[in-house]
């Protein structure tokens, strides 16, 4: 059984340059973030994807009073994951926001992801994607309340304001989770995956 998880939030095509609410610098994310999954993968560790997966009428959308664009409407090419990444069977997809009135920042918000990753004996997690301020920051902080040990992959994330990704990740640090490199956490899970 696997003992970490690397856990993927939100790389999808809206949240990527071109798309409708995209964050900083994310095609430089693509290809090192699908390096590590892959490696993350042999090493024998679970990958769980996260998607916004918004209702048209979703309460978060300008359209019906809500801060944001439309975006990662379930089943519309926002919503996909950004090529060169592709869940695989065996992978965990966790659909978020799927309720009209849920923010879905967190992976783990009415989604099971929890009961999903104890079922695989997982006691560790790793956390890279989008947005560091919003998705990534409440992802590792839920893991973080479940009672996973919480890492977050520096260099695989991007923030929609990049200012602020230094006091994210402070923050997370205070809260209780590890700030590492991809080069550290491919490490870290070959060592401990079962």
């Amino acid at each position: 059984m696997a003992k970490s998880a690397l856990i993927v939030v939100d790389v999808q095509r809206d949240f990527c340059e071109g798309g409708a609410l995209a964050a900083a610098d994310t095609l430089s994310l693509l290809e090192p973030l699908k390096k590590n999954i892959d490696a993350t993968r042999r090493a024998g560790a679970a990958i769980v994807y996260t998607q916004d997966w918004h209702p048209a009428e979703h309460s978060s959308f300008r359209v019906n009073g809500g801060p944001w664009p439309i975006h990662c409407v379930g089943g519309t090419a926002g919503a996909e994951l950004m090529k060169p990444l592709r869940a695989e069977v065996s992978d965990i997809v966790v659909h978020k926001g799927v309720a009209v009135d849920g923010a879905g920042y967190s992976g783990f918000e009415e989604t099971g992801l929890a009961e999903k990753l104890r079922k695989l004996g997982v006691e560790r997690v790793y956390v890279g994607g989008i947005a560091t301020e919003y998705c990534v920051r409440a992802t590792a902080l839920d893991a973080l309340k479940e009672g996973f040990e919480t890492f977050v992959v520096q260099d695989l994330v991007r923030a929609v304001e990049p200012t602020e990704t230094t006091k994210v990740i402070q923050e997370l640090s205070a809260a209780g989770a590890k700030i590492v490199t991809s080069e550290q956490s491919l490490g870290t899970a070959k060592e401990k995956a079962v």
